[in-house]
Parts: C-alpha cells; sequence; structure tokens
C-alpha cells in the first residue's frame, strides 16, 4: 500500500498550490491526486509542471451535472492511486490539516488512534481575513493567524469536518467530508475523533456538534483570505456548488476570528524552505509568478466591474463593523436592502446578468424533470429534486 494520499479538485489556485503541497509533504503525505477544470491562471500547467517532477498526479475533470467537486471524486474513487492508498483524504487547496500530536504528522495522528481505527473526522476550524485588504504573494499560513472562536468564548457551533480514512473496499463513494460507507459496513466501520473518542454523531453528518478535538487536531480554513482574493473566488465560484454565487452572506459566514492560532506557524520554517526546493526549478518558477502576476490583473480588472466593486465596499463594511468578530449571541450585520437587490433585477444590472447566467442550466434540467406533470405532483417533485441536486444523492442515470 502505498502513504497518505491527499485528493483534490482546482480551479484558479495558481499562487496557493507549491505553498500547499510543501506544507503536506512537509507533515507526511506522500501522494498528491488533482483534479482541474476551466482555469485560465496557470493553474494546469503548475500541476503539470509538478507531475513532470513526480510531486504530484495532475487529472482533467470532465464536469458533470453535479458539479465540479463531486465530479472529480466520482474519477478519484477509481483512480489508481486511490486504490493503492491505505490512507486518505480530500481536502482543498484553503484547507491545511494541523496537528498537535508530536511533531505534527500525519503519520503520528494515525499511530495516536486505537488500531481498529477506520476514519479520523479533524474538524474544521475557520479563519478571517485577518485585515487583509489586498492579495499577497506570501504564505497563507503566515498571513493569516485570527481564527474562529471555541464554544466558550462564545463561537458558533456545528462545524463541518474533513476526514483521514482507509478500507475503501467498504466505502461506497468519496465525500467531500466523509466518505460514504456502505451499508452494510456502517455497524463496524470505527470513526474516532482526534483525541481517540469514538465519534459519537451520524456518520453522514458533514458536521460535528460539538465534539470538536482540536487539542489533537483541526483543519486550518482559509475559507476567504484576502478581500481581493476573495474577489477571485466569487468570479470562479464554488467547486462543490457551482450553482451558488458568492457573495456578502458567504464573507459572513465563512469570515470568522476573534481567538488568535499560532500554531500551524512551527511547520512555516520547513514549508517554505520546500517551497524554495520546488522554486528552484527554473519552469515551476516561472509559472508560479505568471500565476502571481494573473491573479494580481484578475483582482484590477473585476474592480472595474460594478457587481465586485460593490461586493467589495459591502465587505469592507462589514469588515469596519467587526462582523467577523461577532458572538454565536449577536445578530448578523444586515447586508444590501431588498429593495436596492430587486432595483438591481429590475433593471437588468449586473447581478442580475450574472444571476440568470448561472440559473439558465438549472431551470432546463427542471423544465425537463416536470415535463408533463400535475401542478401539485409538479411542485412536490420540483422540491425534492431541487434537494436532491444540493445533496449530491442524485445517481448518475438520475442527473
Amino acid at each position: 500500500m502505498n502513504g497518505p494520499l491527499l485528493i483534490s479538485t482546482m480551479k484558479n489556485e495558481g499562487p496557493y498550490i507549491l505553498e500547499w503541497v510543501a506544507y503536506h509533504q512537509h507533515i507526511g503525505f506522500s501522494d498528491f491526486l488533482i483534479y482541474t477544470n476551466d482555469c485560465e491562471d496557470g493553474t494546469v500547467e503548475i500541476l503539470e509542471r509538478l507531475t513532470e517532477m513526480g510531486v504530484v498526479r495532475h487529472e482533467p475533470n470532465k464536469v458533470l451535472r453535479r458539479g465540479p467537486h463531486k465530479s472529480a471524486l466520482k474519477y478519484a474513487f477509481e483512480h489508481p492511486l486511490t486504490r493503492s492508498a491505505e490512507w486518505i483524504m480530500v481536502s482543498d487547496v484553503d484547507e491545511y490539516l494541523n496537528i498537535h500530536i508530536g511533531e505534527g504528522t500525519v503519520q503520528e495522528l494515525i499511530a495516536a488512534q486505537p488500531a481498529e481505527t477506520d476514519s479520523i473526522p479533524v474538524t474544521w476550524r475557520l479563519f478571517s481575513h485577518d485585515g487583509q485588504t489586498a492579495f499577497r504573494d506570501e504564505p497563507v499560513i503566515a498571513q493569516f493567524t485570527d481564527a474562529e472562536r471555541s464554544m466558550a468564548q462564545g463561537g458558533f457551533p456545528d462545524r463541518f469536518v474533513k476526514t483521514v480514512f482507509r478500507k475503501l473496499e467498504q466505502v461506497e463513494r468519496l465525500g467531500l467530508h466523509r466518505p460514504v460507507v456502505a451499508s452494510e459496513h456502517v455497524e463496524t466501520y470505527v470513526s474516532r475523533m482526534p483525541d481517540g473518542t469514538l465519534f459519537d454523531g451520524d456518520m453522514r453528518d458533514a458536521k460535528v456538534k460539538t465534539q470538536f478535538a482540536y487539542d489533537a487536531a483541526q483543519v486550518n480554513h482559509y475559507a476567504v483570505r484576502s478581500i481581493d482574493s476573495f474577489l477571485v473566488k466569487r468570479d470562479r465560484g464554488r467547486a462543490n456548488h457551482a450553482r451558488q454565487i458568492l457573495g456578502a452572506d458567504y464573507w459572513q459566514k465563512m469570515c470568522r476570528g476573534g481567538d488568535e492560532d499560532r500554531t500551524i506557524l512551527r511547520h512555516l520554517d520547513a514549508t517554505q524552505a520546500r517551497i524554495a526546493e520546488l522554486r528552484r526549478d527554473e519552469r515551476l518558477d516561472a509559472l508560479h509568478r505568471g500565476a502571481v502576476s494573473w491573479h494580481t490583473a484578475k483582482i484590477e480588472q473585476l474592480r472595474g466591474q460594478p457587481a465586485f466593486e460593490a461586493l467589495r465596499e459591502e465587505v469592507l463594511e462589514l469588515t469596519a463593523g467587526e462582523d467577523h468578530l461577532r458572538l454565536r449571541t449577536e445578530p448578523a450585520m444586515p447586508l444590501r436592502p431588498v429593495e436596492v437587490i430587486d432595483a438591481d433585477a429590475s433593471t437588468g444590472g449586473p447581478l442580475a446578468d450574472e444571476a440568470a447566467a448561472r440559473l439558465q442550466p438549472l431551470l432546463k434540467e427542471l423544465r425537463d424533470v416536470l415535463d408533463g406533470l400535475e401542478p401539485v405532483e409538479a411542485a412536490s417533485k420540483a422540491i425534492a429534486h431541487l434537494d436532491a441536486l444540493e445533496q449530491g444523492l442524485l445517481t448518475p442515470a438520475e442527473r
């Protein structure tokens, strides 16, 4: 069996790839399987060069109706690297496995569990923009150290997990947060939190309520990075929810702070040394610099568009009001007034145009599903279909 495998999917993530790979190599991952789709910033070229260097394995992602992320996981499930790996983790490029056991390696995390352990769900810890407005070509783990609070400090419950797991033969399919274990193995598939305690929730749930086990490990999730970097993320869209438009509501949900967390910085020197080693390859170094230039130019371009500049101003207003520091007992700051959104929609403004473009494929799919049904049955079918799309429950034949 091969060493720990990290599976990911990317679109326009060029400036962040080397740091993410270098860090996870340092903490013990030996194999990387990375899918890409519709990239413009040099992401594909960077990953192709890393593949030539034997660092990662890059594969194209032919996107199905289920969206980029779930399409990639469908292909990854049958990939030889996945089939030969003993331990596997699915992770995005803005997620860093931060282990507090021993020297912080994935091998130590696994060794700390009882021998019968099959999966280790590791809880997200969201990080805010940390006051950063501009995009900078510097290590993400060093730029952002403002993390969401613990429950005792007024932080929010119901946090997502990412899972280190094994026994692929007992898994029905890969999941974004957990593997989907085959029904006949659910009762015997052992899931433990990083601190060794048995997971006390539903294996199908992507979240944990309060059983975070941060003392042993966490996944640092830099979901927004800087304000200007968030504009590029908005332009790119979400890998898991391709039809959703990222706005200030996403920022409010994912930009959380209030508690400084510098624990990952013990790996900074080693990560930077590995980045420098990778960039000694002249082609790879040029590709990285090209991706940075692309993102810098893209930000300027987006700021010239009214919808993106309006979003930036709204996020700046949220930041000035310290919305990212609010406690769970405090209401969120209000977003744009409904009448402003209505006015934009009625005049065919940029937000309306973008929303319409994203909705067209969904509307066509719904029309196909509902064709010939009576009104009551059609309404019920539409709701069920939308729910299934969101949860990723439709079979390939149904989608």
